[in-house]
Protein backbone atom coordinates (compact mmCIF):
# COMPACT_ATOMS: atom_id res chain seq x y z
CA UNK A 1 0.00 0.00 0.00
CA UNK A 2 1.13 3.59 -0.97
CA UNK A 3 1.70 6.61 0.81
CA UNK A 4 -1.19 8.32 -0.95
CA UNK A 5 -3.77 5.08 -0.44
CA UNK A 6 -2.84 5.47 3.47
CA UNK A 7 -3.54 8.95 3.20
CA UNK A 8 -7.38 8.39 1.68
CA UNK A 9 -7.72 6.10 4.12
CA UNK A 10 -7.07 7.81 7.07
CA UNK A 11 -8.96 11.49 5.63
CA UNK A 12 -11.66 9.26 5.05
CA UNK A 13 -11.39 7.67 8.07
CA UNK A 14 -11.89 11.08 9.76
CA UNK A 15 -14.36 12.03 7.51
CA UNK A 16 -12.32 14.89 5.85
CA UNK A 17 -12.68 16.25 2.18
CA UNK A 18 -9.04 17.11 0.46
CA UNK A 19 -9.99 20.35 0.54
CA UNK A 20 -10.85 20.25 4.52
CA UNK A 21 -7.67 18.48 4.96
CA UNK A 22 -5.66 20.87 3.42
CA UNK A 23 -6.87 23.98 5.52
CA UNK A 24 -6.22 21.95 9.08
CA UNK A 25 -2.42 21.82 7.56
CA UNK A 26 -0.28 24.14 9.67
CA UNK A 27 1.73 25.08 6.45
CA UNK A 28 -0.15 26.70 3.68
CA UNK A 29 -1.05 23.46 1.68
CA UNK A 30 -3.86 23.15 -1.36
CA UNK A 31 -6.30 20.69 -2.00
CA UNK A 32 -4.46 19.65 -4.99
CA UNK A 33 -1.12 18.78 -3.30
CA UNK A 34 -3.34 16.57 -0.79
CA UNK A 35 -4.51 14.77 -4.60
CA UNK A 36 -1.50 14.43 -5.73
CA UNK A 37 0.18 12.60 -2.89
CA UNK A 38 -3.43 10.69 -2.85
CA UNK A 39 -2.87 9.51 -6.51
CA UNK A 40 0.75 8.99 -6.51
CA UNK A 41 1.67 11.66 -7.88
CA UNK A 42 4.18 13.13 -4.80
CA UNK A 43 5.27 9.76 -3.20
CA UNK A 44 7.78 12.31 -0.54
CA UNK A 45 6.52 15.67 0.44
CA UNK A 46 7.47 18.08 3.14
CA UNK A 47 4.01 18.03 4.88
CA UNK A 48 3.69 14.81 5.84
CA UNK A 49 4.33 15.42 9.28
CA UNK A 50 2.19 18.13 9.43
CA UNK A 51 -0.63 15.72 7.18
CA UNK A 52 0.06 13.41 9.60
CA UNK A 53 -0.71 15.59 12.78
CA UNK A 54 -3.77 16.96 11.50
CA UNK A 55 -5.21 13.24 11.22
CA UNK A 56 -4.14 12.64 14.32
CA UNK A 57 -2.41 9.47 13.01
CA UNK A 58 1.33 8.45 13.39
CA UNK A 59 3.61 9.86 10.43
CA UNK A 60 5.49 6.41 10.75
CA UNK A 61 2.37 4.52 9.72
CA UNK A 62 1.56 7.19 6.86
CA UNK A 63 4.86 6.74 4.96
CA UNK A 64 5.94 3.06 6.11
CA UNK A 65 2.81 1.67 6.79
CA UNK A 66 4.07 0.17 9.79
CA UNK A 67 2.88 0.11 13.53
CA UNK A 68 -0.65 1.38 14.50
CA UNK A 69 -2.48 3.77 12.44
CA UNK A 70 -4.08 6.08 15.17
CA UNK A 71 -2.18 8.09 17.81
CA UNK A 72 -3.09 6.54 21.29
CA UNK A 73 -6.25 8.88 22.90
CA UNK A 74 -5.47 9.78 26.29
CA UNK A 75 -7.86 7.68 28.11
CA UNK A 76 -8.20 10.96 31.16
CA UNK A 77 -9.52 13.73 29.38
CA UNK A 78 -9.39 15.57 32.79
CA UNK A 79 -5.55 15.29 33.82
CA UNK A 80 -3.60 17.27 31.80
CA UNK A 81 -0.61 15.36 30.19
CA UNK A 82 1.48 17.53 31.01
CA UNK A 83 0.87 17.74 34.96
CA UNK A 84 1.45 13.48 34.54
CA UNK A 85 4.60 14.50 33.32
CA UNK A 86 5.98 16.93 35.56
CA UNK A 87 5.08 14.20 38.57
CA UNK A 88 8.46 12.97 39.87
CA UNK A 89 9.72 9.13 38.99
CA UNK A 90 8.79 7.43 42.19
CA UNK A 91 4.76 8.85 41.70
CA UNK A 92 5.40 7.65 38.31
CA UNK A 93 6.30 3.95 39.13
CA UNK A 94 3.55 3.96 41.75
CA UNK A 95 0.83 4.45 39.06
CA UNK A 96 2.53 2.30 36.73
CA UNK A 97 2.37 -0.25 39.34
CA UNK A 98 -1.18 0.19 40.35
CA UNK A 99 -2.01 0.14 36.74
CA UNK A 100 -0.42 -2.63 36.21
CA UNK A 101 -2.17 -4.26 39.51
CA UNK A 102 -5.73 -3.44 37.60
CA UNK A 103 -4.46 -5.31 34.43
CA UNK A 104 -3.64 -8.72 35.87
CA UNK A 105 -6.95 -8.50 38.43
CA UNK A 106 -9.02 -7.86 35.31
CA UNK A 107 -7.34 -10.58 33.16
CA UNK A 108 -7.48 -12.86 36.20
CA UNK A 109 -11.34 -12.17 36.05
CA UNK A 110 -11.75 -12.58 33.02
CA UNK A 111 -10.67 -15.86 32.87
CA UNK A 112 -12.57 -16.95 35.45
CA UNK A 113 -15.89 -15.90 33.90
CA UNK A 114 -18.23 -18.53 33.27
CA UNK A 115 -18.61 -19.51 29.30
CA UNK A 116 -22.35 -18.77 28.38
CA UNK A 117 -23.43 -21.53 26.43
CA UNK A 118 -25.15 -20.15 23.35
Amino acid sequence: MSIGERLRIARTERGLTQEALANLVQTPLSQGAIAHIENGRSESSRHIVWIAAALHVRAEWLVTGEGEMFEAEWPWPHIPRDAVAALPAQALEDISDYIQMKLTKQAKSDTNEPKSVD
